[in-house]
Formats: C-alpha cells, structure tokens, sequence
C-alpha cells in the first residue's frame, strides 16, 4: 500500500473555504452533467436521432476518457486551466439552444466530454492537495451530494421547462448557470502551489497498472462498467419507445437518482474513510447490477423509480470507491498520471461498448429486453470479481493513535523500578 503523502496540510479554515467554493463548482457541473447525461439523448431522440446515433452520445464520455491519457501534455496545470474548461463545456449548452438538430447535439456532448475529461486528473490531484487524507473522503462526500442534489432539481426543472417553454431556453439557462458556478474554481487553493506534473499517455497507464491492487481493481471495474455502459443507451429507448415517458417523466427518474446518490454520498465517504475504497467499489457493484436488471424487466415506469433509486446509490459509491482506491495506492505526484490511465483504460473500453448492444437491437438481431439482459452478463461477472479478495482492514487514525498512546503508557508503568 502506498502512502499518502501530504506534506503540507491546509488549515481547517482553508478546507472549509475549499469545500465552500469546490460545491459551487460541483453544483454547475451537477447541472450541466443532468441535461447532457439525463436529458439531451431523450430530446435528440424526439428531434429524430436514430438509435446508433444514441449510441454514439453514450460512448462520448469514453472517447473523452480515451483522449484525457494526453492530458499530462495539454491538460490544465492550474486552476485558470481547469476553470476554463469547465466554463467552456458549460456554454456548449447554449449553443445545442441556438441549433438543437441532432447532429450538433452529437458533436456538442462530445466537445463538452472532451472539457470534462480533461480536467478530471487534474482535478483527482488538487483534491489530494487541498483535503487531508482523513477526511478527504467525506470531503468528496460533499462535493459529490452537491453535485448529485443540482443534477436533481436541474434534471425535473428543465425538463419542466422544455417541455413548456421550449428545449432552446432551457438548455441557454442551463448552460448559462452552470458556467458561472464553474468560475468558482478560480479560488481553490492548496496548501502549497501544485507543481507542474508533465506525463505521457505510457506513463498514465503505468502510474495505475503498475500497481497490482490497482490492477485488479481495473479489471473488474472493465466488466462492471462494460456491462452498464452497453446498457446505457438502451435506456432511453425504453423511456420513449417501450413506456413513451414525456420529458417531465424522464427528469422524475433523474431526480430519483439524485436523491439517492445526494443522500449517501457522504455515508458512503466516511464508510472508505474508515474501512477503505473497496466498500464503496463492491457495493456499488451490487446496485448497479439491480439497477439493469430492473431496466431489463420493467413493464411500467414505477420499476424505474427503484432502479433509480439503485443506481443512485451505485453512482456515489463508485465515485467515492475510484478516488479512494486512488488516494490508497498512489502517491500525490503521481495521482493526475493515474488518474488519467484510469480515465484511458475505461475509456477504450467505453468507446465500443455502448455501439455493441445498440447495433444489436437497431439490426433487429435482439429485441430491447433481451439486449439489456445480455449486458447483465459482463456486469455480474465484475461484481464477482470485486469481491474476488478479502477488503483489507483500515483502522481509523484516531483509534490508532489512542491505541498507540495507551500501549506506551502501559510499557512505561511496567518498567522494574532501579
């Protein structure tokens, strides 16, 4: 296991001031994250979007995972980088308002992956600077809840809006918003400058899979999530053609999802704290495979409301989880490098996945329900794999360090008297 190094710890006023402006951020990006995940594949789709098409809005953030190993070189090293990127993806919004066709739907989500991906690892290594390790988890926790809550509210009200006053002013407003929550970013502050971290895509991949822990983690996570992103296209497919939702409908289930996912991000947060990253990963393996599995079989949209549910919970552990894993097994200089081979090993895999089912139900070679089960299989078989090996035991420092205290008390009275 690798230490967390961390020199240099930011005072606890300086973590609350963190904390304060990274919700901001969290919450402009909750907002855009809803309309792009939740909302845009169902407005493409009544625009006219075929299913492959779908497909290929699925498989965007991938590609964009795939293309953030070359962050090392031309990703942000600072903060005005970072805050660029998100303001720039935020307006993207607002250009899908001024021409929504799909066409420029599919090449906006694209664009805007591309933004989001690429601070990612710079992102992963801030936090690492800017959140001492015991209470980094809960820390993510928040951040995690205020983005899960914004994409929530965003996901029921624009949709609302949409639905009533037109897709174009909904998308401006949400753009708009959520590039002005992303300027936030501009104040974070470690407690030292971050130096710049120069790394190639060989040297992200390396920096996660030279780690065998990690490795491990990679592999069944590739299955896991293989088998839910295949799934994920389908999904809107089973809101307009199975169950024919309106908008409004669709944003219930995000606002479901976002309820859950804001109700246990910080329980789960202060659960990898204190007993490590493989609680969150494993369970959010169980919720997640629930979660499809309910998409495959449900009649009617009540069903969808629990897998919401499931995938909310899915959703926060897996965020906690990947991070957490992170923080355990690498150093804080090497974070942003592995972070990004993260982001590019799941990426190539992500990129293909969504196309594989979609192109199967599109061929008419599988109907809806029998693809959605055949992306069961890949997903139980990561869900196996995480609970492959025991979770090693983390001890609170606290605990240790009273344990500690106690144990020298104890040799020292026990000394034979001169």
């Amino acid at each position: 296991m690798v230490a967390d190094r961390q020199p240099n710890t930011i005072r606890s006023g300086g973590v609350r001031r963190n904390v304060a402006l990274d919700s901001m951020l969290a919450v402009g990006g909750g907002i855009t994250l809803a309309v792009v995940s939740g909302l845009l594949p169902s407005i493409a789709r009544e625009a006219g979007l075929v299913p492959l098409g779908i497909a290929l809005l699925a498989a965007a953030p991938y590609l964009g995972n795939l293309l953030s190993a070359l962050s090392g070189r031309i990703g942000p090293q600072g903060t005005r980088g970072f805050a660029g990127l998100r303001v720039t993806g935020a307006l993207l919004l607002v250009a899908v308002a001024l021409a929504p066709n799909p066409a420029l739907i599919v090449v906006v989500v694209g664009f805007f992956w591309l933004a989001w991906a690429f601070g990612v690892p710079y992102q992963s290594r801030l936090w690492g600077a800017m959140y001492p390790a015991d209470v980094r988890g809960r820390a993510i926790g928040i951040l995690g809840m205020a983005k899960a809550a914004a994409a929530g509210v965003a996901a029921l009200a624009v949709g609302v809006i949409a639905d009533r006053l037109g897709a174009p002013l909904a998308l401006s407003l949400a753009g708009a918003v959520g590039a002005g929550c992303a300027l936030a970013a501009l104040g974070l502050r470690s407690a030292a400058p971050l130096p710049i971290r120069i790394f190639s895509p060989r040297e992200a991949v390396r920096a996660l899979t030279s780690r065998p822990a990690l490795r491990r983690i990679v592999l069944a996570q590739g299955f896991f999530g293989g088998g839910q992103i295949a799934a994920a296209p389908l999904y809107a497919l089973v809101y307009v053609d199975r169950l024919h939702l309106t908008l409004a409908d669709v944003g219930l289930i995000a606002v479901l999802t976002a309820i859950a996912t804001t109700s246990s991000y910080v329980g789960w947060g202060a659960l990898v704290d204190r007993h490590g990253p493989m609680v969150g990963l494993r369970s959010a393996a169980v919720f997640g495979v629930l979660s499809l599995a309910l998409y495959a079989l449900a009649p009617d949209v009540r069903l969808l409301w629990l897998a919401a549910i499931s995938a909310g919970l899915s959703n926060a552990a897996i965020d906690i989880g990947i991070q957490g894993a992170l923080a355990v097994h690498t150093p804080l200089e090497d974070r942003a490098a592995a972070m990004a081979g993260w982001n590019a090993l799941t990426g190539a895999r992500g990129v293909l996945m969504p196309l594989l089912a979609t192109s199967l139900v599109q061929l008419h070679i599988l109907d809806l329900t029998t693809g959605l089960l055949l992306c069961l299989v890949p997903a139980i078989a990561g869900m196996v794999m995480y609970f492959d090996r025991p979770t090693p035991v983390v001890i609170d420092s606290r605990i240790e360090h009273r344990w500690s205290a106690w144990r020298s008390r104890l040799a020292r009275s026990s000394r034979p008297v001169a």
